[in-house]
C-alpha cells in the first residue's frame, strides 16, 4: 500500500492541507522547542495530511572531524491530531518517514509567514471607506 503522503513532503508543502495551518506548526514549533534549536522536524508518510505525525531529532556531532554532523538522533514521536508524545518503538521508527525535514529555522520562518498572511487576509476583508 503506497502512503498517502508524497515522499519528499515537508511542512512547508502540506500547509495548504493542514486542518489549521498556523496553530499546527506553531505546535510543532513548541515541541522543536528545547532542542537548543539545533534539531529538526520529519513527517510520517502513512499520516493524514490534515495532521500528520511527526517526529523531531536532534543532531549527532563528529567532534573528532569538528563540527560536521554525523547522524539525526529521534528526540521524540508526537501524534499530529493532539501533538502528544507518543512512546515509540521499532514500530513507530520502521514507519515510512520523509524524505526531507524542516529544521528550528525553517519551521519558524514558515510561522511567520502564516501568521503574516493571515494579517493579510484580514486587512484584505476590511471594507474600504469612501
Amino acid at each position: 500500500m503506497k502512503p498517502p503522503l508524497p515522499a519528499d513532503c515537508t511542512l512547508w508543502s502540506l500547509r495548504g492541507s493542514l486542518k489549521d495551518p498556523k496553530e499546527f506548526v506553531r505546535q510543532v514549533l513548541g515541541n522543536m522547542t528545547g532542542h537548543e534549536r539545533d534539531c529538526r522536524v520529519r513527517l510520517a508518510l502513512d499520516s493524514k495530511p490534515s495532521g500528520p505525525d511527526y517526529r523531531i531529532e536532534f543532531f549527532i556531532y563528529d567532534t573528532i572531524e569538528g563540527e560536521q554532523v554525523a547522524f539525526p538522533q529521534t528526540a521524540a514521536i508526537f501524534k499530529g491530531r493532539a501533538h502528544t508524545e507518543t512512546l515509540y518503538d521499532g514500530t513507530e521508527l520502521d514507519r515510512p518517514w520523509s524524505a526531507e525535514a524542516m529544521t528550528f529555522q525553517e519551521v519558524q520562518h514558515l510561522l511567520g509567514q502564516l501568521r503574516s498572511s493571515k494579517e493579510l487576509d484580514k486587512v484584505s476583508l476590511k471594507p474600504r471607506r469612501p
